[in-house]
């Protein structure tokens, strides 16, 4: 059998990568890529050791495998920081995503999700991105950030526009570029029309503000939040929403599980973002050699951590390849470990719970059309573009 080949640019792994990863994690747990020269690791373990490593795995160079990307050179956001600037931001924001504050927004989140489903029942179809989980994040994050809704068609198409991949595309795209710096622009003149409002201490850009006011948070610091949840906090949920409604049309009497007892869709959940989260891959950058099963990395080196093959490795879970939504386990990786653990996980969480939630009770019995649907193409992220049910 020939050596293993691993190009995450590719749009025939974006369609199903995981016999892909099945053989990196049997055959070349770590792997080199010397085309475009990264590492990838594949293996639950490995990819555990390296997030509670964060001083040896340094964010430093941005999440993407691009070992060009730099990332430091735009406007700073903390998932491309170490301590301890990392740690300054984080406990500036760790306080505007407690659980109270999140629970807070399930009633909306709730009636949105019933408000989008609603126009479509009469004519029985709809896109359930398009029509529904492209929307809904990017809405609910708006109420926190104050997008008006005139603008979040713009936001959302911008936040695709950045993470978009051609075929076989390993560098930053001039229209990568160009939609990064229109978000950019966005959240600098949004920012600086909200700084005129007076301070309160319940709003989340509010208190990102008036931490700038404070000499706490720069200006820059600013226009990066708002792209960082903008595609964070936009983008992920969208593509696993899409990700849940795929497998579970895939499978019929885990759907079945679900509608006859709605309590299990947290669990089913869950069972998403370990079996098909839309998180694939987090790239990191080694401060010093270290060896691994063997095989030498070398200081400054670009290392993926496969996220969603370490969900399926076969040494954690039993069964592991199998969609199972009474599983319920929650020490897959989707949302990251350690001091770079997700800070909206809770609201990704809540949002994709309510939605199937309601989908699932309106439309229990829902049929898909691959055939008019497409997906998104990032060796970061996973999900559907457009599909139709």
């Amino acid at each position: 059998m020939a050596a293993v080949e691993f190009n995450p640019y590719s749009h025939a792994v974006h369609e199903d990568p995981y016999p892909y990863y099945q053989r990196l994690r049997a055959e070349a747990p770590v792997y080199y890529n010397a085309e475009h020269g990264f590492w990838l690791l594949s293996k639950w373990e490995d990819c555990f050791n390296a997030f509670r490593d964060f001083k040896t795995f340094s964010s430093i160079n941005g999440p993407a495998l691009e070992s060009d990307q730099s990332a430091s050179a735009g406007y700073p956001m903390f998932i491309n920081m170490d301590p301890p600037d990392h740690t300054r931001i984080r406990k500036l924001l760790s306080g505007l995503m407690v659980p109270q504050r999140i629970a807070a927004l399930e009633d909306y989140t709730r009636q949105k999700a019933r408000s989008l489903i609603a126009p479509h029942l009469a004519r029985g179809e709809m896109d359930l991105i398009q029509d529904f989980s492209a929307i809904l994040p990017m809405d609910v994050i708006s109420t926190m950030i104050h997008v008006p809704e005139a603008d979040q068609a713009a936001v959302r198409t911008w936040a695709d526009e950045l993470i978009y991949r051609e075929d076989g595309q390993f560098e930053i795209s001039e229209a990568n570029v160009n939609a990064y710096f229109k978000l950019a622009q966005y959240f600098d003149d949004l920012s600086r029309q909200l700084a005129e409002q007076p301070f309160d201490p319940g709003d989340m850009f509010s208190c990102v503000l008036q931490a700038e006011k404070d000499g706490k948070m720069t200006h820059d610091d600013v226009i990066g939040f708002g792209i960082l949840l903008a595609v964070a906090g936009n983008e992920t949920t969208t593509k696993l929403i899409g990700n849940m409604g795929y497998r579970l049309w895939q499978h019929p009497q885990q759907r079945q599980l679900l509608i006859d007892d709605p309590s299990r869709i947290a669990d089913a959940v869950e069972e998403t973002l370990r079996f098909d989260g839309s998180t694939q891959m987090i790239g990191r950058t080694v401060t010093k050699d270290i060896e691994i099963r063997g095989q030498k990395i070398a200081a400054g080196a670009r290392v993926g951590l496969c996220i969603i093959s370490a969900s399926r490795d076969e040494e954690r879970y039993e069964n592991a390849d199998v969609y199972d939504v009474c599983r319920g386990a929650r020490d897959h990786m989707a949302f990251g470990v350690g001091i770079h653990a997700c800070l909206g996980s809770a609201l990704a969480r809540l949002e994709v719970r309510v939605c199937f939630e309601e989908l699932l009770k309106a439309i229990p019995d829902y049929d898909l059309d691959l055939s008019r649907s497409d997906r998104t193409h990032n060796p970061n992220v996973r999900g559907f573009t457009t599909l139709p049910m």
